[in-house]
């Protein structure tokens, strides 16, 4: 049995702009790279709108956008405004549950921790130029985000 994976880590910064995209495609998705940065992009609105209603210090916002029956896109703001949505896909030979694509509330917290203590490690280096102009290119953090998008499964617990 196929279960839901991550199929794209993206961070946007604080003035939306692209500071990461990475894609982990399966073998039965139907998306590219390209469709992906459009994906994302939607969800820049999504955070806009909830964002007055987040004032409580909750850093999830939950499902963003649902794109069909096997994509869904989750998203986090950071308190400095820095922005990570992470898109699950379900193979379609699998379908989805009540739940949506899989994925239980919640169940995307642990990614977002983990993706939020790799990226602070990286700002945290003082040889680190954090010039939102330019995408993230730092090998060690490109290899934390792929291995925390690799071990996630839905019901276990994402190491940072």
């Amino acid at each position: 049995m196929t279960t839901p994976r991550i199929t794209c880590i993206a961070i946007i910064g604080k003035k939306n702009s692209p500071l990461h995209l990475s894609t982990y495609p399966t073998s039965s998705s139907r998306r590219d790279t390209l469709s992906y940065h459009f994906l994302v992009n939607t969800t820049l609105d999504v955070f806009q709108a909830r964002q007055p209603s987040k004032a409580g210090g909750d850093s999830d916002f939950g499902l963003l956008y649902a794109v069909d029956d096997t994509c869904a896109l989750y998203g986090w703001i950071t308190n400095t405004g820095v922005k990570f949505v992470v898109a699950v896909e379900t193979p379609v030979s699998e379908g989805v549950d009540a739940e949506g694509i899989g994925v239980r509330e919640g169940e995307m917290k642990g990614v977002f921790r983990a993706i939020q203590t790799a990226y602070i490690s990286l700002v945290c280096n003082p040889f680190f130029d954090n010039d939102e102009t330019r995408p993230i290119e730092s090998r060690k953090f490109l290899a934390e985000v792929k291995k925390i998008a690799d071990g996630w499964r839905p019901g276990v617990q994402v190491q940072a």
